[in-house]
Order: structure tokens, then sequence, then C-alpha cells
């Protein structure tokens, strides 16, 4: 402060003289137009230098911020972090979830104030099961607006596929004449959010985006141990006799940051066929890998698991024995079924730790008993021995609407309770023209919401449903459906 006094003061000096000078005449003759010239100078602005060690680390590890600055008197913190700081200086953070966190300093002095910023970024953990993977990006996202290849092929997930520490999105588009194209293969897409909206980036991270004929499920798991976000596809081919059946895709993450679309395969590179009509995937043991269980509804008539390889291929195991649709004869429908069965009844699937064992059960879901519908499938848990293994001893049949002939298609588990969506024919006979969620707690049953109306997009169904903020909603916002848990 006090060089800035002098400074002021050799000012008011020179001033002076200047205004006596011009008073007296002086400074030139006869009324010259010569003139004087102060040599002030001004405090320059403070300056701000912030970083960090390492700009993205994975949740749990460390990260240094490192701050200076000059010609500050005083700095203060804000964004990620908060409250005084000195005018240099380090601090270490350690952010336990994923996401990007941006720090902001504002250092203040006798020039004025400056503000930087460094962000840190942390990829989103990849949960233990798909399921998981699901319900945590519903909690982040809510109900979102979709494109119109998820109405027609309903394959779409969430995930931080490009490691930016926030949520993408993955679609596949249908080729089957009953998605409503014909020909060749879908496609598959990678959407970013900017400003708001859904952008398509497939080319940042996907070179060969050829996928299956007839998608109908998207899961998001870690199947090759990199700790990034990987997708399935469950696929089922073409939708019509005699139904062949198809390879499923998968995409695994690359070290450059890329993803690498393959079929899944056994360890000799052989496809696994069938009508594969979904999937769920979870890391039974701990060890980085998860493994599958699939919906084939004709090939192999009954679900069944491919155990992980550990490089992203896949062995059939054992540890779900085939699946004997149950009868409709009994009170309530009794295994097994030994007439009049149909293994196509099974169409969902769905691995979840409902009693909160640490242990993954696994739901099937289908064609609920009728005489209008093919199959005769009761929803059921099939509860996980403790082992990972499962029989039909060992189950749970839920309650369903009989009021309705139903197909069950999603399935949640909150607190105990547990909600699904199903579809069946409406007043004149369309199949999928009618939708219902429904509430299960025990062995009772409501309805808690019922629709059978076309929504915006043209659809008359819903097909997967979120858990958000206390509500159960439709993924997809277009249907605007959202009801109290």
């Amino acid at each position: 402060m006090k060089s800035t006094g002098k400074r002021f003061l050799r000012a008011v000096i020179a001033t002076s003289v200047v205004v006596l000078l011009s008073a007296c005449g002086g400074g030139g003759g006869g009324g010259g137009g010569g003139s004087g010239s102060g040599s002030g100078s001004s405090t320059p602005a403070p300056s701000v230098t912030l970083s960090f060690s390492q700009p993205k680390i994975a949740a749990g590890q460390s990260s240094t911020l490192t701050w200076t600055s000059t010609n500050a008197a005083s700095c203060t913190a804000s964004g990620a972090w908060s409250g005084a700081q000195g005018t240099s200086g380090t601090a270490t953070e350690t952010p336990g979830s994923g996401g990007a966190q941006t720090f902001t300093l504002t250092c203040s002095g006798a020039g004025g104030q400056t503000t930087q910023s460094a962000t840190l970024v942390v990829p989103i953990p990849v949960q233990a099961s798909s399921y998981l993977n699901k319900i945590a990006a519903a909690n982040a996202l809510g109900a979102q607006p979709l494109p119109a290849e998820v109405t027609a092929g309903n394959a779409v997930a969430f995930g931080d596929f490009f490691q930016d520490g926030t949520y993408s999105m993955v679609t596949h588009t249908c080729g089957d004449t009953n998605c409503g194209a014909n020909g060749s293969n879908g496609t598959i897409h990678f959407y970013k959010m900017i400003n708001g909206q859904w952008l398509d980036h497939t080319s940042d991270i996907l070179s060969n985006n050829v996928g299956c004929l007839h998608p109908r499920k998207a899961i998001v798991a870690d199947f090759n141990g990199d700790g990034k976000p990987d997708v399935l596809f469950a696929c089922h081919g073409l939708d019509q006799s005699p139904f062949p059946g198809e390879a499923m895709h998968m995409l695994l993450s690359q070290s450059d940051g890329t993803y690498k679309n393959v079929q899944v395969t056994d360890s000799s590179g052989t496809p696994f066929t069938g009508f594969f009509h979904s999937a769920s995937a979870a890391d039974f043991n701990g060890r980085g890998f998860d493994d599958v269980v699939v919906v084939d509804n004709v090939t192999a008539g009954t679900p069944y698991f491919l155990k992980n390889n550990g490089d992203g291929t896949f062995a059939k195991d054992t540890r779900l024995p085939a699946v004997v649709p149950y009868s409709t004869t009994g009170t309530p429908p009794v295994l097994p079924c030994t007439s009049n069965c149909l293994g196509a009844g099974i169409f969902t699937a769905e691995l979840i730790d409902f009693n909160n064992t640490g242990k993954f059960d696994l739901f099937l879901g289908g064609n609920t008993p009728d005489t209008t519908m093919s199959g005769n499938w009761v929803p059921t848990i099939f509860k996980n021995n403790g082992n990972n293994t499962y029989s039909q001893s060992n189950v749970s049949a839920l309650p369903y609407d009989s009021t309705h002939p139903t197909v069950t298609l999603d399935v949640l588990s909150i607190n105990g309770v547990v909600y699904t969506t199903s579809t069946s024919l409406n007043a004149s006979g369309s199949y999928y023209g009618f939708s219902e969620i429904q509430k299960i707690v025990g062995s009772n049953l409501s309805p808690i919401w019922v629709g059978n109306k076309s929504f915006s997009n043209g659809s008359t169904w819903i097909n997967w449903i979120i858990p958000y903020q206390g509500k159960i909603d439709s993924l997809n916002s277009a249907y605007g459906v959202s009801v109290a848990e």
C-alpha cells in the first residue's frame, strides 16, 4: 500500500505543476500548443492457475488439486468445493461416486478479481448387475424422450459409455418386417445428452454399428472385466414362422475408449443362436465378469445361463434346470406342466436380489394362464439356493391379473414391493393393445395404472418401467405415465 500512495502523490504534484504553469502563461510562447503528460500506472488484476494432478480418476481414487495466484489478497472456492482458501495451496479429492465435478476458485486483489475452474471426471461405476445399472441410471435421469427406434424394437440402455462422468444412451434399430422395416439388419446408435437433447455420437466410439435383425432388449454390464460398461442385445430374429432365431450382439469396451461390435459366442467363436426375447446379467462371485441368463422361447424352449469365460466369451451352464411351464390346473397352478405346455410362454428375465440376501434371484415372466394366448406361465421368482443355482422347488409364484390375458414384460423390486408391467389384448382383440402396471405386496396384487389407448408416439403399450422420486414411471417420457409407489 505504501508504494501505491507514493505513485498517487507524485501524480498529484505533477498535475499541480502543469496547472500552475498554464495559469502563468508558461510552457510556450504566444499561446503555444505544448502540453505536459503524467506517467500513472494501474494495479494488475490477479492471475490464477488451478489444475488436477489426474483430471480423470476412478471412484475411490485420489487426485491432488493445486492452485497458485499472483496479485491476490484472498481466494474463495465454489462449485464442487466451498469456503475461503489461501492464495496458493493443494487439496486432495477422493470422490466416492461417479460424475464430472467442477472446482472453481475466485481470487481478489487491489486490481480486481479473477476466476478459474478445473474439472475432475469420475466415470460412473458399473454396478454388479444389469438390473442395478438400469436402476442407477433411472434414479439419475428419470423418464426420457426416446428415439423412434426404441418404440419399434424396445432396445435401449444407459451407461457412461463416453467415460466423461455422465450418462449416455445406446439404442438398436430394427430390421425385421414386424418393426416396420424390411431386409437388412438393424443398426446400433450411441447418444450423448447435449444442452438437454439426445444427439447421435455413434461415430465417436463405434465404427461398425450393424447389429441384429430384431433386437428385443439391451442390457448394460461389465463383460470383459475392465470396469467399463459393455452392452448386450438380446435378439430373436425374424418374428414369424419358422422363427429361425439369430445370434445376439455385444459391444465390448476397448482400451482406446471405443467399442468393438461382436456376436455373443463360446470360446471357439461359435455364436449362440436362439429366439432371445430377454436377457439379464450379474457378477455372481465378484470376479468382475458378468454372467448372463437368456430367455430362448423357441430354439431351446427354455431359459438358460451363459457363464462368462473371463474374456467376453461364454459357456452354457446348468445352474438353472430346464424350466417347464406351470400346469393350468391346480390352485395355484403347479409344476410341472404335463400337457398343453409351451416354452414360448416365457418372455422376460431379470436378476434381482428380491429379499436382500446378497444373492441374485431370478424372475421369469411371460404369458399368464388364460384361454386366448399361447403359453401358461405364472410370473415366478426362482430363489437363489445360496450357491447361485436355482431349482423349480424353490420358487415364489406371483399373483397376476386374471381378468386380462396378459404378458408380463418388466419388473421392479423396491423395498420389498414388486412392480410389474404387462400388456394384453384390447377390446377389439388386438395384441399389445392394452397396458397395466401392477403393485404386488406378498400375495396381493393391485393394478395402479391401466390404459388401452394409443400414446403420442403411436404405441399402445408400455415396455419398460423405472422408479423415480417415489413414483413408478414409464421409461419413455412420451407415455407420460407416472404413479405413486
